[in-house]
């Protein structure tokens, strides 16, 4: 099953997202300041959760908070506010020193525990396509992606494995978009059109940050969008 979501795709607004709160957790990678910057655009008020608060450049609307995951009472300051939750957790920016390490996973658990603390409830985040969700049809690229990371990262494919497992048992509103970068490892350029598909069929590599950033700040906003769903977002072609 498979949707046109941009390159062309116009997207739907409404009196109700403006001034909305949201908190973007990220590891300060370029995925994270898109994001950021697609809230700010859309007059949202933002708090940004980083490790280093240097790597993000003050702004109006924005509040910066500088902390790990493993601070809970940090997290939960930056939650107070929240009308919804954006994390942006990224095997690229993080180091996985032992195999049987998984920070990305023990970092959206902390997060959700929090916000289940506050009473909060819309969460998205992003992760691999080598996390497979109930009715995938496993596309030969999603395959072969899987077994890559298993080759080759194996620490990330378990921490991928384990965050789809915890995601799957929370009990809150919550939306895992997978990805998958293209084989050069880069993403594609903004123009290109993009595609979401929910059962991994007609799935490709690749994908342009700014049009995820985009993806993603949306389903933020829309409670219903892709709820509890783990929908992969990809480049067409």
């Amino acid at each position: 099953m498979c949707q046109k979501i941009c390159g062309g795709y116009k997207r739907h607004t409404d009196e109700s997202e403006d001034f909305m709160k949201i908190t973007i957790f990220s590891l300060g990678g370029l995925l994270g300041q898109y994001v950021t910057n697609t809230a700010l655009l859309h007059g949202a008020q933002v708090t940004a959760y980083v490790p280093d608060a240097k790597a993000i450049w003050p702004r109006k609307n924005l509040t910066v908070i500088e902390g790990s995951l493993q601070n809970r009472e940090r997290v939960l300051e930056a939650l107070l506010e929240a009308d919804a939750v954006i994390s942006v957790l990224t095997p690229m920016r993080v180091k996985h020193v032992k195999e049987e390490e998984t920070p990305l996973a023990d970092g959206n658990a902390m997060i959700l525990s929090a916000m289940k603390q506050l009473g909060k409830t819309r969460f998205v985040t992003v992760g691999h396509v080598c996390i497979h969700a109930f009715g995938d049809c496993e596309d030969k690229y999603q395959r072969m992606s899987t077994k890559f990371m298993q080759i080759f990262w194996p620490g990330v494919y378990k921490d991928m494995q384990k965050m789809g497992q915890v995601l799957a048992r929370s009990d809150l509103n919550w939306t895992l978009v997978r990805t998958c970068p293209g084989r050069d490892g880069k993403v594609k350029k903004v123009g290109q059109n993009c595609s979401i598909s929910l059962d991994g069929s007609q799935f490709r590599p690749g994908y342009s940050r700014e049009a995820l950033a985009e993806f993603l700040y949306e389903a933020a906003a829309d409670q219903q969008m892709y709820s509890r769903k783990m929908p992969i977002f990809y480049r067409e072609g």
